[in-house]
């Protein structure tokens, strides 16, 4: 018998990949996702700021928020990677937008030198204009993990937010982060005053946590069974403190566990004992 069979799952229920098919919508990633979509919808709100703790869910309520956008009306470009100057942004935003309904094997003949920050900027004011009189879509800059971004980084990009006309804004920036985050935009305040959403992602409470790895358990295709015993829930909570990353590591070693020894539920002692042999190795 297969893992997948002994848990009567289709697929494994606690990866660590951002399918947002998974996503939980917690009183908190709601009302996120609900800020983030109202803020872009209004399209004059310039910039919103998300913050939560390592773990926390920020990226995959960032990936649900990014494919419910449609591409008939906004032009989305996110970064996961963002250690980069200014001018390798404003290079890279320009490229995809560019050559986004074509295959090029080089296109740097085609494109503003990459260290030219005024052909650049002059490139990305003319690529804009398409974009919103020509096209009729309103651009989407969604910079992750930019609490590694430079302060001077993170105010170059804030004024890109100066190129609109009297009645439009041409785009919308978002910065998603670790709490560090938050003290480094207070510390710009040209960039802290553009800042029209602020939301701060808290970790989950325990009937959440509960309904979280149920949530997980459901889309990977549990029906009516139980895996995890209730003392198992409240030993999951008390030792993941609601991180959901956490939660996922646990659950899916849980798993693991009780496959490999024909045991048809996950119970408290099994999860100490996981515990235990992890801090034997570490």
């Amino acid at each position: 018998m297969s893992y997948l069979e002994h848990w009567s799952l289709r697929e494994k229920p606690f990866e660590e990949l951002c399918d947002t098919r998974f996503f939980f919508e917690s009183d908190d990633h709601r009302e996120a996702l609900d800020r983030l979509l109202y803020v872009v919808h209004d399209r004059n709100m310039n910039m919103g700021l998300l913050t939560g703790e390592v773990g926390s869910g920020k990226t995959i309520t960032k990936n649900v928020f990014l494919s419910s956008l449609s591409h008939h009306d906004f032009e989305v470009i996110g970064f996961e990677n963002v250690h980069f100057p200014f001018t390798d942004i404003l290079y890279d935003i320009i490229k995809r937008v560019a050559f986004r309904d074509i295959r090029a094997e080089s296109t740097d003949g085609l494109l503003p030198p990459r260290g030219d920050r005024y052909l650049l900027i002059s490139r990305f004011k003319e690529m804009v204009d398409t974009l919103v009189f020509a096209e009729k879509r309103h651009l989407v800059l969604v910079f992750d993990e930019a609490q590694q971004m430079s302060a001077e980084t993170i105010d170059a990009i804030k004024s890109l937010t100066n190129i609109s006309s009297e009645t439009i804004n041409y785009m919308t920036i978002f910065l998603v982060g670790q709490p560090e985050l938050r003290e480094k935009i207070r510390a710009l305040p040209q960039v802290n005053q553009r800042i029209f959403l602020r939301f701060h992602l808290n970790n989950l409470d325990y009937d959440n946590t509960v309904k979280y790895i149920q949530h997980r358990l459901r889309v990977a295709g549990l029906t009516e069974r139980s895996i995890f015993s209730g003392p198992a829930h409240e030993y999951i909570f008390r030792t993941t403190g609601g991180v959901p990353r956490e939660i996922n590591r646990l659950c899916k070693l849980a798993l693991t566990f009780a496959f490999a020894h024909e045991l048809p539920e996950v119970s408290r002692e099994d999860l100490k004992v996981i515990l235990e042999d992890l801090e034997k190795h570490s």
